[in-house]
């Protein structure tokens, strides 16, 4: 049995998937923390947390988007067993995205302001999203460089350490946020503020794990990392070639999620609450999916690097399988139990309205991670096989019909907010059907990265 083989193992998918799935759990933390908090605080500061948090990660998504890149060609590398490559490729992504990092966040402090007044409708919200947006801009930048060594950790099929660094993350952003907040152990109660001071802490304290753990276990010295400082023309001709594409890609699925939320704002503050909730349980719930997506990247980037195109349909069969019965775990206790699941995002006893009138909602969603957990692998399979600008493509067309059909049912005929959000089952629905028709056409095979 060949190495591509292995990996293409239910047992393999499985070991690589899980800490990628446990990490993101403890990411999605800092994303759900905020909102979980603020949501005893009272509806405007969870409406702002809501929205500016969307915003922040429509800029965060673009470091994301690189970062995927990067782990595909990572992961290429290490198939073709280009061991010492690895530590350039590496080294002149961690420039590419530190120049980014301080780019966003300057972009971050100077953009919020007009773009946001521009699309709030309400003026305490938009007030609040700002004095968050304040506090956040600056963890961006590490923020960013933990995603570099996140894509070398999952390139090279080790990612346990990704799920140290995260848990530690998430843990210091809840005690802080706690603190922060709410003014608890004797520091100042900053509310909202302290809410995006904790998170970017928090960012921090994960950029010191991985950089210790990478010096203390020698992965520096194994893959020649943090030698290569210079701009070299050969690296970023192929990280151009493979990251932007997926860059602009997962920029745009994020403006699509902002913009959706914004004509979900048009329709009221309550209709906006609902969402901010079910956003807070979505989230949550797809992880295990990003998980097996990241999994499909680095897998299939690898096989091919092997030379063993042929195994990849079956791999994306079995990633996507797992995906499905994943989604199961969710999907069951949501119809049986909605208040219940609900609960655990709002639990303000003043809030018992806002749990039933969220209920149809997520109904909805629950046929969106049915529907997600067998796209995404087969669509991160054409990434993962280097196909970026189809990927894109593909993307840029699913993104105008989600944001046209949000639209029509929002804006134009000023539906109910479960109706605004049949949207998201559509759009995974096209998403499985063309990603599925691509791989089977076998238009991704030959592509050397």
């Amino acid at each position: 049995m060949t190495l591509a083989e292995k990996t293409s193992s239910y047992r393999h998918i499985i070991k690589l998937a899980l800490p990628i799935i446990i990490s993101g759990i403890a990411q999605n933390v800092i994303l759900a923390t905020d909102v979980f908090f603020m949501a005893r605080v009272d509806e405007v500061s969870l409406d702002a947390v809501g929205l500016a948090g969307l915003f922040f990660n429509t800029l965060y998504i673009l470091g994301l988007g690189f970062s995927i890149g990067v782990q595909i060609l990572i992961a290429r590398r290490h198939g073709e067993k280009q061991y010492r490559s690895i530590g350039e490729i590496f080294d002149n992504s961690l420039i590419v995205l530190g120049v980014m990092s301080l780019v966003l966040w300057v972009g971050m402090e100077w953009l919020a302001p007009p773009v946001l007044k521009l699309l709030i409708h309400s003026d305490a919200v938009y007030n609040s999203a700002i004095l968050y947006l304040d506090d956040r801009a600056w963890g961006i930048t590490f923020a960013i460089i933990n995603l570099v060594f996140r894509a070398f950790f999952i390139g090279i099929s080790a990612p346990r350490i990704i799920t140290i660094s995260t848990i530690l993350i998430a843990t210091a952003n809840v005690v802080l946020n706690y603190a922060l907040i709410f003014g608890n152990w004797g520091f100042p109660a900053w509310g909202i503020e302290g809410s995006a001071v904790a998170s970017s802490i928090a960012e921090i304290v994960g950029t010191v794990v991985l950089v210790s753990y990478t010096l203390i276990a020698k992965y520096h010295l194994s893959f020649d990392l943090f030698k290569s400082w210079k701009w070299k023309a050969g690296v970023m001709k192929q990280l151009s070639l493979i990251s932007s594409p997926v860059m602009l890609q997962y920029f745009l699925s994020h403006a699509g999620w902002f913009l959706f939320f914004i004509i979900i704002e048009q329709n009221g503050e309550r209709a906006l609450a609902i969402s901010v909730i079910i956003r807070m349980v979505y989230m949550f719930q797809m992880v295990p999916f990003w998980g097996f997506s990241s999994a499909a990247n680095t897998l299939v980037s690898f096989t091919i690097g092997e030379d063993k195109q042929h195994l990849v349909m079956p791999l994306l069969k079995k990633i996507s399988m797992l995906s499905f019965l994943a989604s199961l775990l969710f999907v069951v206790p949501n119809l049986i139990a909605p208040s219940w699941i609900l609960g655990f995002a709002v639990e303000n006893p003043n809030s018992t309205d806002l749990i039933t009138e969220s209920i149809p909602t997520l109904y909805v969603i629950s046929v969106a991670l049915l529907l997600f957990a067998l796209s995404v692998s087969w669509f991160s399979g054409i990434s993962g096989s280097g196909n970026t600008r189809a990927a894109l493509l593909i993307e840029t067309i699913l993104i105008a019909t989600y944001i046209f059909i949000a639209w029509l049912l929002g804006i134009y005929f000023k539906s109910e907010v479960h109706i605004i959000w049949i949207t998201e089952p559509f759009y995974f629905l096209m998403m499985a059907l063309v990603s599925w028709g691509y791989m089977k056409s076998g238009r991704w095979k030959g592509k050397v990265i």
